[in-house]
């Protein structure tokens, strides 16, 4: 870890469990593309409802890692504004 990624992390402890959420979603999304192969492959209506499910929990784990993405953004945005702040000679 390098000295500016420790200062984000001490700046924005949260980022620790917004990373770690992140990662088990990529992994529940690695895993259920294991699972059901046919995902992506039209029709996207219909099947057994363990692939209708998986659909909907792809949908939504997708949305929460736009979402947390965002969230990063914003954070890294307020802890450069910050910094600019600490030049401000008054």
């Amino acid at each position: 870890m390098t000295p500016s990624e420790r200062g984000r992390l001490l700046a924005a402890r949260e980022l620790v469990v917004v990373d770690l959420t992140d990662a088990a979603l990529a992994a529940l999304l690695t895993a259920l593309e294991v699972e059901h192969p046919t995902l992506e492959h039209p029709p996207f209506s219909g099947g057994p409802p363990t692939l209708r499910r998986a659909r909907s929990v792809i949908r939504l784990a997708q949305r929460l890692r736009n979402t947390l993405d965002r969230y990063r953004c914003e954070v890294d945005a307020a802890l450069v504004f910050e910094s600019n702040d600490d030049d401000i000679p008054f």
